[in-house]
């Protein structure tokens, strides 16, 4: 019963070959994408990004003006 439903699957997997391949192109080429991308980020970039959740000094205050508070 188990090597019917293996072989089964195998036959069908056969025409979705082109999907398949499809796919996994895909995926690996935004894959190698993401790391191009990582490692062409520049160090000084990143040290700035790093630094932005421990920046103590928030340039955008949600304190309310007295004007808005009328």
């Amino acid at each position: 019963m188990f090597y019917n439903l293996i072989h089964s699957l195998l036959r069908e997997a056969v025409s979705l070959n082109a999907y398949g391949l499809f796919s996994f192109f895909l995926f690996f080429g935004f894959f190698i994408g993401v790391i191009i991308w990582a490692l062409a980020l520049k160090k000084k970039d990143l040290d700035k990004m790093g630094a932005l959740p421990l920046d103590g000094g928030e340039k955008n205050s949600t304190k309310k003006t007295q004007s808005e508070k009328l």
